[in-house]
């Protein structure tokens, strides 16, 4: 989530690294006129803390925002009579989330750092605020665009205030203690929405109302920590051109090409059959808008969303590939695990939110200890080497789980695949830090964040259609049994249309079907591992050693 990124290009002309117990916020950020102005000044001490506290501030947020309507959504429908528009609600904000992020990198390029965060994270709150108050499910997806816009400028500007103002050596540790409070509001998330839910004076509409206060504990502390914001890369720009530089042709382009993808690995399959024109023709769409953006990257490199120069690095290509492949790998089970303890093991919502805890603990605590870790010897792409194979056997020990299986097992499970997730899951975002220059950076971190947001969107979207599929097939070849009307009825309710006789057979339809999800993050794994073979062998460089720091071109 959180984000490391090393200021190379002002390193060449020294660096000024100032300690700031009994110093203001703005005293720690100032740099001496005595010295060169391309001196970098980190914060330490006291500012650094209120720093992180802000940015875990919105990591918790965030992170509760993602996970919190999982318990509200059956509510939600039955108010608005909208069940046909469960997957807009997630998808209307994973779609600007995920095509603007590359835009908000520019934007931390162009503008004001501080009020370009405070802005966009105002505009996340903004969409909160719709969601409350909405009357209908058509205001209630609007609200979650306009939240989905605002969540990508706050995950991609707090990766660049880190970048501003924290040393490369502390970056890591930072991001592991950003991560962990992200696990924590997502463990969090389900069990809150539950209870707001289940609330008659508070309902669901607090789900969205609770993003109020961590918003603005986040924006205080903003405010006052970096009372003279680091200065944007870009802000000498003149207005106009700084329009120009946020390419919004290709933004826009770049929008429709995400929806059309997601559109059509919803449908198909599913909704519609593969062969139907709405499904290729949303492929065909994703096809031609994604060349149409790749033309314009190509026809202005001074001002495109995406520098295509970036990946003339392979380090930015294989971390891009590892994040995409490493994120569609643990969001396929982190998505299943729950239909696992609720179809097979026939538990409540809420406890299969609790009985995800281990996952949850184990990777945010590893995703902690590997950033400290890495911080102390300096080498990051062990970790990957050492996370994704640890990742697979999690996946592949899925296989050995059924109704029966113990709860030692099922945690057992989880922790393994907590583990790899936790040691590997912030390289790639440290490494291109590393060999990126400093006009580069925005863009670097948010192109990995992109990369991490698309493998969760198609995780969620092949393994609907794996595990739909598998369903179909399997409850196919079980007599009195109509697999459509399993299907329809979801993983809770399907107990009350199938005969007590047949119940154990459709239980092993369901445990096959996950099975298949499962190999498919193992798959995934794999694919991961294998990228990072591509990956430079860099450390994270001290001060005595950052002068050398031109990236190494394909």
């Amino acid at each position: 989530m959180s984000a490391t990124i090393q200021d190379q290009g002002d390193v060449a002309a020294g660096e000024k690294r100032i300690e700031s117990q009994g110093l203001t916020a703005t005293e720690a950020l100032e740099t001496n006129e005595s010295t060169d102005e391309q001196t970098t000044v980190y914060l330490d001490g006291w500012a650094l803390w209120s720093l992180t506290f802000a940015l875990t501030s919105t990591a918790f947020m965030l992170s509760l925002d993602n996970t919190i309507l999982a318990t509200a959504i059956p509510r939600i429908t039955s108010d608005f009579k909208s069940l046909n528009d469960i997957g807009w609600y997630a998808s209307a904000y994973r779609i600007t989330q995920m095509a603007l992020l590359p835009t908000c990198g520019r934007i931390f390029t162009l503008y004001d750092v501080k009020w370009s965060y405070t802005i966009l994270l105002l505009v996340f709150e903004l969409g909160s605020i719709v969601c409350a108050v909405a009357q209908n499910s058509i205001t209630l997806i609007v609200g979650r665009a306009v939240a989905g816009i605002g969540a990508a400028g706050s995950m991609g500007g707090a990766a660049i205030i880190v970048s501003y103002c924290v040393p490369l050596g502390k970056r890591p540790v930072l991001m592991g203690v950003i991560s962990l409070m992200y696990g924590i509001g997502s463990i969090l998330g389900p069990l809150v929405g539950g209870i707001f839910t289940d609330n008659a004076t508070l309902t669901w509409r607090f789900c969205f109302w609770i993003n109020l206060p961590f918003g603005a504990i986040a924006l205080a502390q903003i405010w006052y920590t970096l009372q003279t914001p680091p200065p944007a890369v870009k802000a000498e720009l003149p207005p106009r051109e700084k329009i120009r530089q946020l390419d919004l042709p290709g933004a826009t382009i770049l929008i429709g090409s995400v929806v059309c993808l997601l559109l059509a690995l919803q449908w198909g399959g599913i909704v519609y059959p593969w062969s139907d024109a709405k499904v290729y023709g949303c492929f065909i769409g994703f096809a031609l808008m994604l060349v149409l953006f790749v033309f314009i990257q190509m026809k202005d490199q001074n001002s495109c969303t995406v520098p295509l120069r970036l990946f003339r690095n392979r380090t930015v290509c294989a971390s891009s590939g590892f994040m995409l492949f490493l994120q569609l790998a643990v969001a396929a089970q982190a998505y299943y695990w729950p239909i696992y303890f609720q179809a097979v093991k026939n538990t409540s919502a809420r406890d299969s939110g609790i009985y995800m805890f281990p996952f949850a603990v184990s990777s945010t605590l590893c995703t902690l200890a590997s950033g400290w870790i890495i911080s102390r010897i300096g080498y990051y792409v062990p970790f990957m080497w050492i996370g994704t194979p640890i990742l697979a056997i999690g996946a592949g020990l899925f296989q050995l789980l059924d109704a029966y299986s113990p709860a030692l097992h099922w945690v057992g499970y989880q922790i393994v695949t907590g583990i790899g997730f936790g040691v590997c899951g912030q390289v790639p975002i440290v490494a291109v830090q590393v060999v990126s220059h400093k006009e580069d950076i925005p863009t670097a971190v948010v192109l990995i964040l992109f990369f991490e947001s698309l493998g969760g969107a198609l995780a969620t979207s092949i393994a609907q259609n794996i595990f739909t599929d598998s369903l179909l097939q399997d409850l196919g070849k079980i007599r009195g049994v109509d697999g459509g009307a399993v299907v329809e009825a979801g993983v809770k309710e399907f107990r009350r249309l199938v005969p007590l006789e047949l119940l154990d057979q459709v239980i092993w339809a369901f445990e096959e079907a996950l099975g298949n999800v499962f190999w498919l993050a193992l798959a995934s794994s794999v694919a991961a591992l294998l990228i990072s073979i591509a990956m430079e062998w860099r450390k994270l460089s001290d001060e005595t050693d950052e002068e050398d720091m031109d990236t190494e071109s394909i």
